[in-house]
């Protein structure tokens, strides 16, 4: 079997906050190392439910920040009926907007949100949020009722002609079909019970492939390998293999990946990589 050439895990443990850690070691299968990360960051909700931006201690609380933490605690085995996970949908099912969809980012995280990131907004629903939200709603046992159903509405209208998503729906986004967002947005669908072989599933594989050029960068190869296996591909598929060895060679020294060009190494990014080439089989 292929190997890493550097450990990524030990990148994570020294630079990642604890959703990125306990991301890790539940897809590494290090239960030991799980429960005071997951006490602690059920210690940072905020009272409104949410959890703060970046799971920084004080910070307001950011949706998809919340929509990630609710999945990951229920992963880690929290009670879906707990008061920390009824208080997280009830942040969430407070916030989608009239066209059933959730903001991009949060106006209060304004201050917060890096000048960089010029593919955000804070007026606009976002189609990767969205999706994060679904698949919180679901994992939590929310039944899918006519919350869910306007959201799912919100994405297959957002879907473009190519049949990709782009992050958010707005005359202000440049970027046509974004990768990063998809395997959100499938896993969306596929939680939602859409058919693997349907029209929408369909046309963003369709995308993907349009899109090959993106595999070779790091966020582009995540996103792409998790929806062909959320999709039922099998990991000896030649996209599979090639998206593999894309992330094997785009791995830094450091053991980490960025996302994409000469961005920095990103714990999030990073974690992202190790939970899908485990799903691969790879050992790390």
């Amino acid at each position: 079997m292929i190997k890493l050439k550097y450990d990524p895990v030990a990148y994570v443990l020294k630079n990642g906050n604890l959703h990125h850690k306990l991301r890790v070691f539940l897809a590494v299968s290090r239960e030991a190392g799980c429960q005071p990360l997951i006490e602690e960051i059920k210690s940072l909700q905020n009272p409104d439910g949410g959890w703060p931006w970046q799971l920084e201690r004080g910070k307001p609380s950011r949706t998809m920040d919340t929509a990630r933490t609710i999945q990951l605690l229920i992963r880690a085995g929290e009670d879906k009926g707990s008061r920390v996970i009824k208080g997280g949908v009830n942040f969430l099912k407070a916030r989608q907007r009239a066209d059933g969809g959730w903001l991009d980012e949060d106006p209060e995280l304004k201050g917060l949100i890096p000048e960089e990131w010029d593919w955000t907004s804070t007026e606009y629903s976002g189609t990767g949020t969205t999706a994060e939200v679904i698949n919180a709603l679901l994992a939590a046992g929310h039944p899918r009722d006519a919350r869910i159903e306007r959201a799912l509405e919100f994405l297959r209208r957002a879907q473009n002609e190519e049949g990709g998503w782009p992050t958010h729906i707005g005359p202000d986004y440049p970027y046509g079909t974004d990768i990063a967002c998809m395997d959100d947005i499938v896993r969306a669908f596929i939680n939602a019970g859409e058919p693997k072989r349907s029209h929408i599933l369909k046309r963003a594989v369709d995308a993907l492939l349009q899109h090959r050029e993106g595999w070779k960068e790091p966020v582009g190869a995540s996103s792409a390998l998790c929806v062909f296996l959320t999709l039922g591909y099998p990991t000896e598929h030649p996209y599979i293999q090639e998206l593999i060895q894309n992330l094997i060679e785009a791995q830094r020294p450091d053991g980490s990946w960025n996302w994409f060009g000469n961005l920095p190494s990103n714990p999030g990014q990073t974690a992202h990589c190790i939970e899908q080439l485990v799903r691969c089989g790879m050992e790390i």
